[in-house]
């Protein structure tokens, strides 16, 4: 399994909460108020890449999505106090101002 990130803006709001409530339904995590993270298996990683565009539906619209490496993880900085905790599993986590 692959640790995903999904980063989106999407302009209207109910189309928004959906999204939001789609990739929870998923087993994804809000680490900020439009970025989840998940850890979700191959056949799970498939089928949000490819609902997703079903979700933009005005020209100003965008979803990211990006698959983060174990190295990534291994250096990641937050600062602040995140929305969630990131499951790392046994992974060490470099933190910075807050904790993960």
């Amino acid at each position: 399994m692959v640790l995903v990130l999904v980063v989106y803006d999407i302009s209207d709001d109910l189309v928004r909460k959906r999204l939001a409530d789609y990739l929870k339904s998923k087993g994804f995590t809000r680490i900020q108020r439009s970025v989840f993270v998940g850890n979700p298996p191959p056949s799970i990683y498939k089928d949000v890449k490819r609902m997703l565009k079903y979700f933009i539906k005005s020209p100003r619209d965008v979803i990211h999505v990006f698959p983060v490496t174990e190295y990534s993880l291994k250096y990641m900085v937050v600062y602040g106090n995140p929305l969630s905790n990131i499951d790392l599993g046994s992974r060490e986590l470099m933190v910075v101002g807050g904790s993960v």
